[in-house]
């Protein structure tokens, strides 16, 4: 995995764009491996974009901003409830 040793890279200071970029392609690569329709129509709504929102959905870039927040504030994770019946 390129830069997964690099000792420059092992602590990298991200902005929150580039942050929210590498969130969009971890997603994207699991997607690659697990394709469904839930994990395609969230990779839409947070495709990055060069507009003042930054992203296919509005409210994806301030969903992210409030994650960041969140994170910085060491809250704690959310807890994962079990799937909706399909």
């Amino acid at each position: 995995m390129p830069g997964a040793e690099d000792p420059d890279l092992a602590e990298p200071m991200l902005t929150q764009a580039q942050a929210y970029e590498a969130a969009y392609r971890f997603v994207a690569q699991y997607y690659e491996r697990e394709r469904s329709v839930p994990l395609m129509l969230m990779l839409v709504a947070m495709e990055p974009q060069k507009d003042s929102y930054r992203t296919n959905d509005p409210a994806s870039w301030s969903d992210w901003l409030e994650c960041v927040y969140q994170t910085r504030a060491q809250h704690p994770l959310p807890t994962l409830s079990p799937p909706l019946d399909e």
